[in-house]
């Protein structure tokens, strides 16, 4: 008894240690830090600071630094450093790097003016081949909102594009200088809206200054194409002053004028004669706008009604599967179970009951343990992991917590809430795998806490490699790779520990039909392979989510915003009913056939809906116009995160249909007198 009371004070003191560990990492990750939640008010007059986030490509999804490109720096390069990011935002590939932007709150500046000239080496040049051929995009942020480019949509709305692109595709009619191909957008013409509070005198104190107060609002860009002229003294730009506007590219920066040179040839070497400089200009205009700094992101969120549609349509289509579903469950599986329990429970002799077949007649096999127990516990273990952070998460998303402002905050919560729901898929693996009194539990116990994250750290880390070698913002730091080892193997695995300890120690669940020591044979009753009904399951639930998924996978790999949470909820509640019913459905039918093997098949009657993602996932990659040319390293890290979130979906699934099955089966046994 002493030596259980050790053990017992140790696994506690341990999960105590783990959590102050926890509470500590996501301090250290940033996580509980909200930038964007209170509001900046900046005097007029005041400097302005404007980011530079990342270089990214939808060719490419090795995105790059800011400064990977020849922009201009700032005239302290000390400013040059990286701004703290929260760790979801590095995982992202995000930065924070300042520019030499340096406007003045309120102070409009509509002409041209020249930021700065700056030479192109011959060691840019094939850094600038690179980022023309994958036609990278830039990513600005003021005051934490970032640049967009606002454009009107073939409905009447407005619709926004994140950051500008680096180079434009321009035609023959509007730029015949220049012929078709692609131009340098090195002028930026900024839009700035502001929205002026209403202070208080006692507020007016507090800030400490005497003029006019604003706060942004809303940061919008126009990316022209502008083929400036040097003066002979190498500093001036003639086509830059005197009041010179520019409002179109009608005399764009070709690639010949930054150059020398008639097209790129294989390898990337072409006839080069001469390297010249690129001169990068702006103008700025600051409009003052109704909208108040509490809802400034609502428009850049907000769905458009076409999208909106949509999503309604998906919902109701989804209803009607679940309608069918749940018809099928009431009309003819409930009403067939209560015939079998009237039946089966009025045999008035064992003769009768040798002629009566069905899923009674299993009884002593129907709690025998499966094949590979350990692994369905295990999955079964992760799965209920999975669904706590999916829940967890999405409720923090709904209450706000995870706003757009936040930077990386979905990410950095998921991993956080991953680390902590540990303890939820040891438990569940420990209570399953004590149920048909397994002997392996270490190997459980292990598994539970290292297995699919070791995986998923095994692709993280094969890509970081990638990464690093491209010299990607991808490319995750050191110190924050030992962070996350230190999540996991600090936090995630003791806990896994701990839920295991727990779910071991608690009563063993009781079968409600004794097991027999000799299996039953089980009789053909189908010339199809029962993994075809299996797989075939997998279709409904899949059907559910199906639109859903398309927004998401715009969202990850077309760069566009998704905050769509309350539709995924619904969507998701309407997917755990669809696993729950088809799995039902599929162990009852098997049970009535005499199979007593239904274990993996409730999990993958649901669970299959995972092989249906990865293969949409390969369709979207294929039908994509936008996704054409990607390169074989950006499909195949496309294939490896597509197939961790496919595997994923199945365990999350999966689970869900097993225990519906589970406590499906565990119900109609323990409603039958058996001798």
């Amino acid at each position: 008894k002493g030596g259980r009371r050790n053990r017992k004070r140790g696994m506690m003191r341990a999960a105590l240690v783990s959590l102050c560990v926890a509470a500590l990492l996501a301090r250290l990750a940033d996580g509980y830090y909200l930038p964007g939640i209170a509001p900046v008010d900046y005097e007029v007059g005041s400097e302005l600071e404007i980011y530079g986030r990342k270089l990214y490509s939808l060719k490419n999804s090795l995105s790059k630094d800011y400064y990977a490109a020849p922009f201009c720096a700032t005239s302290d390069k000390s400013q040059r450093k990286k701004k703290h990011t929260s760790l979801g935002a590095l995982l992202e590939g995000e930065r924070k790097e300042l520019t030499a932007y340096a406007p003045l709150m309120g102070v409009d500046m509509p002409d041209c003016q020249v930021l700065c000239i700056r030479k192109v080496e011959q060691a840019d040049f094939m850094t600038l081949a690179k980022l023309f051929r994958d036609e990278y995009n830039v990513r600005l942020s003021l005051d934490n909102l970032p640049l967009v480019i606002k454009y009107t949509m073939a409905n009447g709305e407005d619709g926004y594009d994140l950051g500008y692109p680096l180079v434009s595709r321009v035609s023959p009619k509007s730029s015949p200088s220049t012929g078709p191909g692609l131009v340098f957008n090195n002028h930026l013409s900024f839009t700035v809206l502001v929205h002026r509070p209403k202070f208080s005198a006692e507020d007016m104190s507090k800030l400490g200054g005497t003029g006019e107060f604003y706060r942004i609002v809303g940061f919008e860009a126009n990316a022209l194409s502008k083929k400036h002229v040097v003066g002979e003294d190498g500093k001036s730009v003639p086509t830059c002053a005197n009041g010179s506007k520019i409002v179109d590219s009608s005399d764009p920066l070709s690639l010949t004028d930054i150059f020398g040179f008639r097209g790129l040839k294989s390898g990337g070497k072409a006839g080069m004669t001469e390297f010249s400089a690129i001169v990068y200009s702006y103008d700025i205009t600051f409009k003052e706008s109704p909208i108040k700094w509490a809802t400034r992101w609502d428009h850049l969120l907000k769905v458009n009604s076409q999208f909106r549609r949509v999503q309604w349509f998906s919902i109701i289509n989804s209803s009607l599967i679940v309608l069918f579903l749940s018809l099928l469950v009431a009309l003819v599986l409930l009403r067939t179970v209560w015939r079998d329990f009237a039946r089966y429970n009025n045999l008035e002799d064992q003769d009768e009951l040798r002629e009566e077949s069905g899923w009674k007649l299993i009884h002593a096999d129907v709690f025998r343990s499966p094949f590979f127990v350990e692994g369905l516990a295990v999955f079964c273990g992760t799965g209920m992991q999975l669904l706590s952070v999916f829940l967890t998460t999405m409720l923090f998303a709904l209450l706000g917590f995870f706003s757009p402002a936040n930077r990386g905050g979905l990410l950095t919560g998921a991993l956080i809430f991953y680390a902590l729901a540990s303890c939820v898929g040891g438990f569940v693996s420990a209570r399953l795998y004590s149920f048909v009194d397994g002997t392996r539990k270490n190997t459980v116990t292990w598994f539970s806490g290292v297995g699919f994250t070791g995986l998923a750290f095994g692709v993280f880390f094969a890509v970081n490699v990638i990464a690093v070698f491209a010299r990607s913002t991808n490319a995750v730091p050191f110190l924050s790779l030992l962070l996350l080892l230190a999540i996991w193997f600090g936090v995630a695995v003791p806990l896994a520990y701990t839920g295991a300890y727990v779910g071991y120690k608690l009563a063993k669940s009781e079968v409600p039909c004794r097991v027999n020591s000799v299996p039953r044979e089980i009789p053909k009753y189908s010339p199809v392979p029962p993994a075809v009904y299996v797989v075939v399951a997998g279709l409904l639930p899949f059907g559910v989510i199906f639109i859903q998924l398309v927004f998401i996978l715009n969202s990850i790999w077309q760069e566009q915003l998704y905050y769509m949470f309350g539709f995924l909820f619904v969507v998701f509640v309407l997917l755990s009913v669809t696993a729950s019913e088809t799995s039902i459905v599929l162990t009852y039918l098997t049970l009535v056939a005499e199979d007593y093997h239904w274990w993996w098949k409730s999990f993958f009657a649901s669970g299959s809906v995972g092989l249906y993602i990865f293969v949409y996932s390969i369709i979207y990659l294929v039908t994509q116009p936008v996704l054409h040319e990607m390169h074989g390293v950006s499909i195949l890290i496309y294939l490896a995160y597509t197939m961790l979130v496919s595997l994923g979906a199945m365990l999350l699934v999966g689970s869900i249909g097993f225990y519906s099955s589970f406590y499906f089966v565990h119900a109609i046994y323990s409603r039958i007198h058996v001798d």
